[in-house]
């Protein structure tokens, strides 16, 4: 196996137009399911995560490119998501390729391996977990959505459209979860007709903005 170096990636550019159809595509893709089996158990094939995701990746101008490039002399996959726009976010990852006797059969095991976990770092996806909003569990009363440390402005976004940052969507969510059912039926078709969501879309892959929070903050006492 060829020894791994470190990922070489190019300094970040301010992308505002890439950063909003990157938050679009995550509001609208669908949930990635498992469709295949390996000795360590079920996962998402590369064939399954690119055709669900091609439609969402379409309809917002934005395309993933995955080609060979060396890394220091060993071999290594350079993923780029570019946007109609002319934006880019791009990074190389070097290939482990296990020694055996057929070098193109393990070359190409190790980009197709690569090309999952690239291509799901890149779009921020999480596969095989399902955003069911209708079996989120009900628990305790929840607690305002307060903000964690702020992250850095994307500059040229509004300050609604900018980005949670993690900890605040999971907070966001977790205060979800702990509705009652009747209160959560209600919550939920309230957040679909605030932002223009179709009737039956799941809302936890559109709660992305601090527009979202905000709305949350001021409307969550309404349904406790």
């Amino acid at each position: 196996m060829t020894q791994s170096n470190p990922v070489q990636s190019l300094p970040l550019q301010q992308s505002p137009d890439l950063a909003s159809a990157l938050i679009a595509f995550q509001a609208s893709v669908p949930t990635i399911h498992d469709n295949d089996k390996s000795f360590h158990g079920s996962f998402a094939n590369l064939p399954g995560i690119l055709s669900t995701i091609g439609p969402a990746l379409r309809a917002n101008g934005l395309v993933v490119s995955q080609l060979p490039e060396d890394v220091n002399g060993q071999p290594g996959l350079r993923t780029t998501l570019l946007h109609t726009s002319g934006q880019s976010l791009t990074a190389v990852t070097p290939l482990s390729i296990n020694a055996g006797k057929n070098g193109t059969q393990e070359w190409g095991k190790a980009v197709t391996y690569s090309r999952r976990y690239a291509l799901q770092a890149v779009l921020g996806l999480c596969v095989g977990i399902e955003d069911n909003d209708a079996d989120m569990e009900p628990s305790a009363p929840p607690v305002r959505a307060e903000s964690s440390k702020p992250a850095a402005k994307i500059k040229g976004v509004s300050d609604g459209d900018q980005p949670l940052t993690k900890n605040d969507r999971e907070l966001c969510l977790g205060l979800i979860k702990e509705l009652q059912e009747d209160k959560l039926a209600l919550f939920l078709a309230d957040f679909r007709r605030s932002f223009g969501l179709a009737e039956n879309a799941k809302v936890a892959p559109a709660l992305t903005s601090k527009k979202h929070q905000d709305w949350m903050n001021d409307n969550m006492h309404k349904y406790v």
